[in-house]
């Protein structure tokens, strides 16, 4: 039993992401779009378009019924199992266009392509004393396998991000441990299978909105 409880705390404790180490304070007249270039590739700030969230965004917040097949809102605790699984990525068509909103109140994602929710799920953000930066952002970069330069993990090795969406300085969208609540020094977590299907389908470039 020891073991047992041993080897599940050691487990937490590699999920947290990004709640080890306090990230740098957010300073109030950072641009939304300036960043660390934590991937090899940047998007133009030239290609925000200084637009709200899409009508089908606000419509889904505000309660109107969801596509089939996407799952419900979760209440706590917040399993780590996805189920149903988002679609094969491979099995929807090319979109035009493809957005991320983050909602900090409800703790949740809501992903479109062509202003059409295709899939939703629970996040961590940051807590109040390390938020997660408000506002309407571009995917900066992308890193299947990133590690965090300034977090460590259980055994003091650098955190494992994995699934990292870059959307402004220090802050991604990730696969991290979830429970419906804020939690992290400012990132978005994800678990894994919507971290997994969101990164799959977003492109360098497309629209991260945060907003409560």
């Amino acid at each position: 039993m020891y073991n047992v409880v041993t080897l599940a705390s050691v487990w937490l404790f590699l999920l947290v992401g990004c709640a080890s180490q306090p990230y740098p304070p957010l300073p109030s007249d950072m641009p939304q779009l300036s960043g660390d270039g934590g991937g090899s590739r940047s998007a133009p700030a030239s290609a925000l378009d200084k637009g709200d969230l899409s009508a089908s965004a606000e419509a889904s917040i505000a309660g109107e019924p969801q596509p089939a097949g996407v799952a419900a809102s979760t209440s706590a605790p917040v399993s780590q199992v996805v189920n149903p699984l988002p679609p094969d990525p491979a099995s929807l068509a090319s979109a035009e266009k493809r957005q991320l909103d983050i909602r900090l109140a409800e703790q949740r994602f809501n992903y479109f392509e062509d202003d059409q929710l295709v899939w939703t799920g629970p996040i961590s953000s940051g807590t109040p004393a390390h938020p997660t930066p408000r506002g309407k952002y571009l995917v900066q970069s992308k890193d299947l396998n990133k590690r965090s330069g300034s977090y460590t993990n259980f055994f003091d090795r650098p955190t494992p991000m994995p699934y990292s969406l870059q959307f402004t300085g220090p802050y991604y969208v990730h696969e991290g441990y979830v429970t419906g609540q804020p939690e992290s020094h400012g990132c978005v977590r994800l678990r894994h299978e919507d971290a997994k299907f969101v990164y799959s389908r977003m492109r360098l470039g497309d629209r991260i909105v945060v907003a409560d």
